[in-house]
Order: C-alpha cells, then sequence, then structure tokens
C-alpha cells in the first residue's frame, strides 16, 4: 500500500474549470498553453495564455493545491523554439511540474531550467520499468504517467521497481489506440494528432445531407452515416462549429439541425464493418468511458502515486464532477479500506457526463 495518499490530479480547460477542480477537492490541477504545438489539445478557446495560468497558478497556490502545465507535443524542426518558449513560460509562472512527452523538450528544461519539476507524459508510452529509468537518469523526472495498456499487476511490478512516482489514468474517455501513437488522422489528412494536437481535424470534416442520411466525410474517406432516427439529441456535444449556447437555438429548428447535437466521438471517429463481429461497428474508437471506481483499493494497493482524470477539452461542469465523485471515493477508502464499496449514485453521475457510454475498467483486469 502507498506510504501517503494518492493524489488527484484533474483536466481544466478555463479558469472556470480551475475554481470547479479545485472546490471538488483536487490535489492538482493540470492545463494546457494555448502558445501554438505546445500541447495535444489544441482546441481554439480551450488552453491558457500566460496571463490566465498566472492567474490559475494562485488561485491553486493559495488553495494549498498543486499546479502543472502538459507541454506535450511532438516539434517538427521548425518549432522546436516554440516548445522551448512554453517551457520558459512554466518556468516563469512558477508552476509545480510540467508533463513533457518530446526528448528535446526534457533536454531543454533540464538544461535551462534544472530546479524544474519534470514529469513524463502518456504519450511517451513508458510502459515499463527499464524505460522510467532511462527518463529519470537521463532527465530527472519524478512522475511517469502510464499508458493506458497496463494490468493491475503489472502496475504493481512497476510501482514496486520504479525509481519514481506513478501515476495513471482512473476516469474519461478510452481509446482503443496506443496512447502517443495515433496514425489514423495523420494517414487521412496528412496532420499527425501529436504535433498538431487534434485528431480528426474539423476543418477536414464535412457533413453531407443525402435524403434522410448524414454522411460524415474525413478528407474525402466517409467515416460515418446517419439516419435522423439514429442520433441522440445532448445539449453539450454538438457538431463541429457549433458552440453548447448555439445548441439551444439550433434544439427547436427543423430537419438536421437538431440532429447536429450528438456525441462527436460516434461522429468523427467512424464506423466501420468489423470482421470479428461481422457488423458495422466503431471498430476504431471504443466509445466507453474509463472508470475505476470498482477497482480503485486494488490501484491503491499496487503503490500508484497518482490518479488522472482525463479531459480538459470537456466543459467546466466535467471538471468539478468528474473530480468530485472520485473524491469521494478516495475519502471513502481512506476512512476504511476494508468497507470500500462504491454507491450506485456514483455510477449515475458518471454516466451523466458521458452521455451514452458504458463504464469500463480498461486493460487494468486484463487485457
Amino acid at each position: 500500500m502507498s506510504q501517503k495518499r494518492v493524489a488527484l490530479r484533474s483536466p481544466a480547460g478555463n479558469l472556470k474549470s480551475v475554481k470547479k477542480a479545485i472546490d471538488a477537492g483536487a490535489d492538482v490541477v493540470y492545463i494546457g498553453l494555448s502558445l501554438p504545438n505546445s500541447n495535444l489539445r489544441n482546441y481554439s478557446g480551450l488552453n491558457f495564455t500566460p496571463d490566465e495560468t498566472k492567474q490559475a497558478v494562485k488561485m491553486c497556490h493559495d488553495a494549498g493545491k498543486e499546479f502543472y502545465i502538459v507541454i506535450n507535443s511532438y516539434p517538427q524542426q521548425d518549432e522546436m523554439e516554440l516548445s522551448f518558449k512554453s517551457i520558459d513560460v512554466a518556468a516563469q509562472l512558477g508552476v509545480d511540474a510540467v508533463v513533457v512527452s518530446d526528448l528535446a523538450v526534457m533536454d531543454y528544461a533540464k538544461t535551462n531550467h534544472p530546479d524544474l519539476n519534470l514529469h513524463c507524459s502518456v504519450q511517451t508510452g513508458s510502459a515499463n520499468v527499464e524505460t522510467i529509468k532511462f527518463y529519470q537518469e537521463q532527465f530527472g523526472v519524478r512522475c511517469v504517467v502510464l499508458p493506458r495498456v497496463l494490468t493491475v499487476p503489472e502496475v504493481r511490478q512497476i510501482c514496486d521497481t520504479a525509481p519514481v512516482d506513478i501515476e495513471v489514468f482512473a476516469m474519461g474517455s478510452l481509446c482503443t489506440s496506443f496512447p502517443g501513437r495515433c496514425n489514423m488522422s495523420q494517414y487521412v489528412t496528412g496532420e499527425s494528432t501529436n504535433t498538431r494536437g487534434i485528431c480528426t481535424s474539423p476543418k477536414f470534416l464535412s457533413f453531407d445531407e443525402e435524403g434522410d442520411e448524414l454522411a460524415v466525410n474525413l478528407n474525402g474517406v466517409k467515416l460515418n452515416e446517419f439516419k435522423s432516427s439514429e442520433l441522440t439529441p445532448a445539449l453539450d456535444v454538438c457538431k463541429e462549429g457549433h458552440t453548447g449556447s448555439e445548441a439551444v437555438k439550433l434544439q427547436n429548428k427543423d430537419g438536421w439541425n437538431n440532429t447536429f447535437l450528438v456525441n462527436k466521438r460516434h461522429i468523427c471517429k467512424g464506423r466501420f464493418f468489423n470482421t470479428a463481429k461481422g457488423k458495422i461497428d466503431h471498430s476504431l474508437h471504443s466509445s466507453v468511458i474509463l472508470d475505476v471506481l470498482p477497482i480503485l483499493p486494488d490501484l491503491i494497493d499496487a503503490g500508484v502515486s497518482a490518479l488522472k482524470i482525463e479531459g480538459r477539452q470537456r466543459p467546466s461542469e466535467y471538471s468539478g464532477n468528474s473530480t468530485r465523485i472520485l473524491r469521494r471515493a478516495l475519502d471513502r477508502y481512506y476512512e476504511d479500506p476494508t468497507a470500500y464499496s462504491v454507491e450506485d449514485n456514483w455510477f449515475k453521475e458518471v454516466s451523466d457526463m458521458f452521455v451514452g457510454m458504458a463504464h469500463s475498467t480498461g486493460p487494468y483486469l486484463g487485457r
């Protein structure tokens, strides 16, 4: 069992999300900078300017919380200075850690800001102790975020022998692709998720109506096709190009406008013929929720130092609600580990945040 309590690390896409995460009980809030190509959630309006980051750092530190910046893109040759600038900004603002993926960026941070606390992003794909030791020895990293491909026994093995803290994902969407190695966007559009920060970028998407069907194309490749009866209304997830507030206005319109209120995950990831199942399926993206509530004691006992909530791109309500649920669960465990149990309303609250998606413990209980 861990010698100290497991930390809860929560995402934020704006200052409102930071406050909600703090109020809900996060130990750490992590964000991305709005500087070009600095992180893998490069959505307009999502990331923080240096001034907003300064405000967020103060909010966290005033509340006794830690604050991390994610700098996890893989810069191309002409983008190195932009990534180095992101490290400089993080160091100047006094953040508690930066979560980095690229080797050159790590080296720059170690050389120019030796006191800056470095963590390995999940994008490094560090799934064994030898790799973790390399990052610790070469760059002095203090924590590694494990990819979502390991079982609990494998996590335990790493925790038992790794020379750094180990962080694992606890909640969020679960992709079937190996973390940090997505090739679909680059193959179809020529722009890599690991450099541009957006999979299936909206600028390549087109929505074409044909009678009672809506075809979704990515750079000319058909990803999905829906009949109007298949689409599920949901005000917080809209067709690319429409904000949540616009969704309310679209509700009362006739035709396809109303069907823009759908889960973007289903639209953009596409449905293809699954030869194993013999039917059309969401073959390239698993539409499930990673939810470790049922196995929380197992992960704590395995020796992890931190639980990470995925979702900087989600609304502020998500940052607050997901943090609140996991905080309740952690507090329940530490009150009496032998009596830990999951309340039914926790499952309902998690389900309410992910419309139409099933719960999963991912690979933790077995591949």
